[in-house]
């Protein structure tokens, strides 16, 4: 591991981080909760203003526990093999928390390294040993993959470069490889500095951190933050950093194999008014067998595309559309307002059920 040097400017922060993985977790949702409750998502949330939380909500989208956060949360990686959840702060993030996600205790914490700081994402190796990281180096938002060993208390092992400016959201493909959305953008605290110049790409690496392929796109401020894997593609949330008058597509598509190498990204279909209703800002990602789901937190709504044809089926109206989660052939979409969409395809008919739940969800949500 690299040696952890914090600086003066960081010592406030790291005293209040320590006092809050301190704290206990508490369950609030377990006094209501349904005795077949079982653990199924992870998202972070907001609890008053300036205070924020971690919760794993069960099947309904009811919490069983929640745990406080010093930073404002943003995504989670979930190891099913060692029941651990990863919860990452929001960019500029300065650390990630580990929990278990049955007894919801809290298991490390672990600060970015010197001259580092967290994008709010992560993801586990295949046979989760390994947990990777989308990080940025301060001062230039040069990306940075950094590879934590989660069998060793998340002693930060390694870190992959030659990726671009400003990684986002980073998940697994077959054969261990990694996708990562490199959204171009170079910051100051939150603040972009370099909108006429960004450069975003889709970035394929190894295992080991060797550069396999990376595509972009004709237009450079549409910047690439969130993915998701589709049954034979990858699909890519994008927000607009260009003409905001202008309502360009927000999802694309791209397919990487040995045969596809090479081939440009596609934009999945909506009328010019369809993408309008998105505010240029897709929040979050994922698919089902059938379907790609995008939320639009800016926009109140989310949409449905077919994988097959990519063309839109459905755009529904949500205030605060945040998380989206799927497996197999469900999904579910949480809000800032606190409901919830839990969706499933029986018989061929999608069958929609909307819960109110006692969060309001912000950002992500993983599935268990």
């Amino acid at each position: 591991m690299q040696p952890m040097a914090i600086d003066s400017s960081r010592r406030t922060i790291v005293k209040g981080l320590l006092l809050s993985s301190a704290a206990p977790w508490f369950s609030s949702g377990c006094a209501t909760a349904r005795r077949d409750s079982i653990p199924t998502f992870i998202g972070c949330a907001t609890k008053t203003r300036n205070k924020y939380m971690a919760v794993i909500a069960d099947q309904f989208g009811q919490p069983i526990h929640q745990f406080p956060l010093l930073e404002r949360g943003h995504g989670s990686a979930v190891n099913t093999a060692l029941h651990h959840v990863a919860v990452f702060s929001r960019r500029p993030g300065h650390y990630f928390q580990v929990y278990h996600y049955l007894s919801g205790e809290s298991l490390q914490l672990r600060l970015a390294t010197r001259n580092r700081y967290f994008y709010g994402h992560g993801v586990y190796s295949s046979d989760f040993r390994r947990l990777y990281t989308t990080e940025g180096e301060v001062g230039s938002s040069r990306g940075i993959i950094g590879v934590y060993d989660a069998e060793h208390e998340y002693q930060k092992v390694a870190e992959f470069t030659g990726i671009g400016i400003g990684p986002h959201e980073i998940i697994l493909l077959d054969n261990d490889v990694l996708a990562i959305a490199v959204g171009g953008i170079h910051t100051k605290g939150r603040e972009p500095k370099n909108l006429a110049t960004m450069m975003p790409s889709l970035s394929y690496l190894s295992s080991d951190g060797r550069l396999l392929e990376q595509v972009v796109l004709a237009d450079h401020q549409m910047s690439i933050r969130h993915l998701s894997k589709g049954k034979a593609s990858v699909y890519c949330a994008l927000q607009n950093k260009g003409d905001l008058s202008e309502f360009p597509p927000l999802v694309y598509q791209h397919s990487f194999t040995a045969s596809t190498k090479g081939q440009n990204m596609k934009p999945l279909q909506a009328e010019p008014e369809q993408w309008a209703r998105f505010n240029n800002y897709i929040g979050s990602i994922a698919t089902t067998e059938q379907w790609v789901i995008a939320t639009s937190p800016r926009g109140n709504c989310y949409g449905i595309w077919s994988q097959q044809s990519g063309r839109l089926l459905e755009l529904s109206r949500l205030s605060d559309a945040s998380g989206v989660a799927a497996q197999g052939q469900t999904f579910a979409v949480s809000s800032g307002s606190g409901s919830a969409i839990m969706t499933r395809l029986n018989n061929d008919k999608k069958q929609d059920n909307q819960v109110v739940t006692p969060v309001f969800w912000d950002n992500h949500w993983s599935r268990i």
